[in-house]
């Protein structure tokens, strides 16, 4: 399939801002145009590009200022070739019908991706005394950094000061195999460099360096002219046992020698170790979702046909049935397993920060803005965002959420353009979405983006053959975390585990095993007498429950409750709970009776 032209607004108000053409691209100071450029030298519908027999062409829409290509201004349609400059106010737009541009994550800087190189590349000579001393010094440095953040900017201190660059960009991989950019200096830097020239560094492991003619644009107080100039790239693989990591891009007015070449080559190569990945942690022998009971089962398998697939996901089901962990299973068993999970719960989140943490902010977009901050969709990029509680969304951000992922694009608070991001979504809520779209409190257009791939997971008193190895679980791990030996439960205790409806689910469960475990009285297995009354007696009344009732009754209740317990600690000894309560055995007697109390046997 052909590839559909692009432009990119590389300067002025519009860096950065992609925008694809299909049946024709308006541009304009208007709202309503296809891109919006807000600057005074541009009039409300200033030009068109649109598709033409044999390519694409550009033509002013008599505007007050011109349209300008490649620094001369157009007196009528004019065709577009790639890498063409459309000078329109304080933006410069480039055309390319198959490239990428690729933004950096510090949000302030561009750059533009070739077909190909414009002369044929050099390689590197061999690495002098002087280029080994200084590879040697940076790998004892990154030997002790803190972070991958700090390794690169040892990198980019120690190349600056070697080869006095221009500018400077690392790009890596996504998990969809395309190139983006993770870092650039300075703030504001435009690279232009092949495709091919990173993809013979990257592929043979070796550094080379090309021609690459920049555009620069030139602006005065009516109009933005474009001027090309020579330039040279170079770039440096960056790799760790083997396996490609990235590659370091590196600008400059002057070619590159051998040397250089040879200098850059060794810098990347020593600093590759230390941006080596975290491994993602062994799957441990009891990780994902337990699945004893069919109805689990039968989600398990619509989650891995889910994971083969890069739809959105809607996992429902009340709160504690294991949706985030599901979701997990999903991202393990796909093809992004490598890259990351990133879960964040949308109910949690403070209403005044609940777009920043989404879509993250630019430096002083707001006040305490001290720095900028990826949101959590640039954190998933290349992985998996688990939205938990989606339906907890205020309307304002149901909007925003549906752009991106109808976009696949994060407009951070306080900037001005699009970052691409590569992210599969599972999102997951305890609310009945279509009962909140039909009252008008979420939006029917976002509940049918996020309902592609819909698994409903039950609550755990309709899968009991789930509940004994749930606990098992949670008995062994919490066994672990506390360094408090478990063997189990005994007989007693796995009837009553059993028998209790768990209306908290998974996460209840898991409190009374917890509490059990840290409150038992003797070693061995967890027995009937450690498990909390909840789980003995569910029909008690939960902390809270008092409104409508009689003090009669309250007093009652409370009685009935202090008996059990009594009889709980005294492993069901009458004379010995009888005493614990200051009451007769034949008081104790009437009381189990009037109760109705009756101890598992």
């Amino acid at each position: 399939m052909p590839s559909v032209p692009r432009v990119v607004a590389m300067f002025g108000p519009c860096r950065g801002v992609v925008r694809e053409i299909d049946s024709g691209l308006t541009v304009g100071r208007a709202g309503e145009v296809g891109l919006q450029l807000i600057d005074e030298k541009v009039s409300r519908e200033h030009c068109r590009i649109e598709p033409a027999p044999g390519g694409t062409v550009v033509r002013d829409l008599g505007s007050r200022n011109g349209t300008w290509l490649n620094g001369k201004r157009l007196d009528g349609p004019a065709p577009l070739g790639p890498g063409d400059a459309i000078g329109v106010g304080e933006s410069v737009l480039f055309f390319e019908p198959s490239f990428e541009a690729l933004l950096a994550k510090d949000g302030t800087s561009t750059l533009v991706l070739r077909a190909s190189p414009s002369a044929e590349p050099s390689g590197a000579g061999e690495p002098g005394p002087a280029a080994l001393e200084k590879a040697g010094a940076l790998a004892l440095e990154a030997a002790g950094a803190r972070g991958q953040a700090e390794v690169i900017d040892l990198l980019a201190a120690t190349v600056t000061a070697a080869l006095q660059p221009s500018g400077l960009a690392v790009l890596s991989r996504s998990g969809s195999g395309g190139l983006s950019a993770t870092f650039a200096r300075p703030a504001g830097v435009q690279l232009s460099v092949s495709r091919a020239l990173v993809d013979r560094a990257l592929r043979s492991g070796h550094a080379f360096a090309s021609a690459e003619e920049q555009t620069d644009g030139e602006s005065d107080d009516l109009t933005t002219r474009v001027r090309a100039r020579p330039g040279f790239v170079l770039c440096a693989p960056l790799y760790a046992g083997g396996a490609e990591l990235a590659a370091l891009c590196l600008l400059r007015a002057r070619a590159f020698g051998p040397e250089e070449i040879a200098l850059a080559e060794a810098l990347a190569a020593v600093v590759g170790p230390a941006l080596r990945p975290e491994p993602a942690p062994p799957m441990e022998p009891d990780a994902g979702p337990v699945a004893e009971s069919r109805a689990m089962r039968e989600a398990l398998e619509l989650a891995g046909r889910a994971a083969q697939v890069a739809s959105t996901v809607l996992v429902t089901g009340e709160t504690g049935t294991g949706k985030e962990e599901l979701a997990r299973a999903i991202h393990v068993r796909g093809g992004r397993g490598q890259g990351p999970f990133v879960a964040v719960n949308c109910g949690a989140i403070p209403g005044e920060l609940a777009e920043s943490e989404l879509f993250g902010h630019e430096k002083g977009a707001f006040t305490g803005a001290v720095a900028s901050r990826t949101g959590v969709f640039e954190q998933a990029d290349g992985g998996t965002l688990f939205l938990d509680e989606v339906g907890d969304l205020p309307p304002g951000l149901q909007v925003k959420l549906l752009r991106v992922l109808q976009d696949r694009r994060v407009t951070r608070v306080g900037g001005r353009h699009a970052v691409p991001v590569d992210v599969r979504v599972v999102a997951a809520t305890h609310r009945d979405l279509e009962q909140a779209v039909a009252k008008g409190a979420f939006r029917d257009d976002l509940f049918w983006r996020l309902n592609v791939l819909r698994i409903h997971l039950p609550p755990l008193r309709e899968r009991r053959e789930d509940v004994l190895p749930l606990a098992e679980r949670f008995l062994a791990r919490l066994g672990r975390e506390l360094g408090v030996p478990a063997s189990g439960f005994s007989p007693e205790a796995r009837r009553a585990l059993i028998a209790c409806p768990w209306p908290g689910n998974a996460r209840q469960l898991s409190n009374a095993v917890e509490r059990a475990l840290v409150l038992r009285g003797s070693e061995g297995p967890i027995g009937l007498a450690d498990l909390p009354t909840e789980v003995l007696f569910p029909a008690l009344p939960r902390p809270g429950s008092a409104e409508g009732r009689t003090l009669g009754e309250l007093v009652g209740a409370l009685e009935r409750e202090q008996v059990t317990l009594a009889l709980r600690r005294a492993q069901g000894v009458k004379s010995a709970a009888a005493e614990a309560l200051g009451i007769s055995r034949p008081t104790l007697d009437r009381k189990i009776e009037e109760y109705e109390i009756r101890l598992f046997e």
